[in-house]
């Protein structure tokens, strides 16, 4: 008789765990920055795997993320075509919800007569760009500052701004957590963003962020969800001035030796905030000008872990915030 060869009978079912696991780590991975971002992890010593792990555990599904489709992008080009051959189809592509028959009716109404006369063409409406100035603190009395842990320090350690300022601030706070809707406290309540602003108008707006968001997608896909931030506050705060401030530089020590946190990296995503000025409504802040050293870092004396500043040392940034104000002719 013939003895059958044994086959592991397992075999299967270890490759899916293990393919499970992979996929997970991956997630997580993705997804560090955003959906689990409030998760204070060190990977180097943890699995990323736990980042799910936890989030599941506190009702934070994989499936709770939100993805935008970046505008002009294929998948936004491609939805366009097949709204536009839909209305097409029902004959909605210039009058929805007209009769044709009214529509191709001429009109009855008799053009006025031709007085030979030629209009004045209107002289074009121009906007004068506005020129930073010195202020003093009481400009930020009607001022609302939105940030990351970097603008956290500010509101503990800056008196002459956290005494007059409103702060929505959280650390490890990302510009996708913004555009997401997710509540932080404020004023001792969890609101979002959106809610606060809706409460409230501000004189000005300073947002923060972009540290956090480095190692999630490209500058480009940054740059877009930070658009989309904008113009979500432009329109719920129509008389505000918007303050984009520069992500802060981490130290050189540090930039040599992450190869993710690092101000190459920071730089590249300075670089996609600084076209959001408009120096009309939207105005760009380089913080860095007064924190960093000769060799575009912040300064080793200034920070207690190269990538924040010491309580003591916000006063540099401070004194940039006063150089940079913007006073509107009325």
């Amino acid at each position: 008789m013939k003895q059958r060869k044994k086959t592991p009978k397992h075999a299967a079912l270890l490759i899916l765990i293990i393919i499970s696991a992979l996929l997970c780590t991956a997630w997580s991975l993705i997804m560090r920055s955003s959906l689990y971002a409030d998760y204070d992890i060190d990977l180097k010593q943890t699995p990323s795997l736990v980042l799910m792990m936890n989030g599941i555990r506190e009702g934070v599904y994989p499936w709770d993320a939100k993805f935008e489709i970046p505008e002009g992008s294929f998948l936004d080009q491609a939805k366009d075509r097949i709204q536009a051959f839909f209305d097409k189809e029902q004959g909605n592509t210039t009058q929805t919800g007209v009769d044709k028959t009214v529509a191709e009716t001429p009109s009855e109404i008799p053009s006025e007569p031709d007085s030979g006369l030629v209009p004045e063409p209107m002289e074009p409406i121009s906007i004068e760009p506005l020129e930073f100035t010195t202020v003093d603190d009481t400009y930020f009395e009607d001022a609302l500052f939105i940030g990351d842990s970097r603008m956290v320090g500010l509101s503990e350690y800056c008196e002459p701004i956290y005494s007059r300022a409103d702060f929505y601030v959280k650390r490890s706070m990302t510009i996708y957590q913004l555009l997401d809707g997710k509540e932080v406290k404020f004023n001792k309540e969890n609101k979002t963003l959106w809610e606060v602003l809706d409460e409230k108008q501000y004189g000005k707006i300073y947002i923060q962020v972009g540290i956090n968001e480095i190692g999630t997608g490209t500058p480009e896909y940054f740059q877009n969800a930070y658009s989309q931030v904008l113009t979500e506050i432009s329109v719920r705060q129509p008389n505000a001035i918007i303050f984009v401030n520069s992500i802060m530089h981490v130290t050189a020590k540090k930039s040599r030796e992450d190869k993710l946190y690092n101000n190459p990296n920071i730089n590249a995503r300075n670089a996609v905030l600084e076209p959001f000025a408009d120096n009309i409504h939207i105005f760009y802040i380089d913080v860095n000008e007064n924190i960093d050293d000769a060799n575009g870092g912040m300064r080793q004396d200034y920070s207690y872990d190269d990538i924040h500043l010491l309580g003591s040392c916000y006063e540099p940034f401070h004194r940039t915030l006063l150089t940079h104000g913007i006073v509107k002719n009325e």
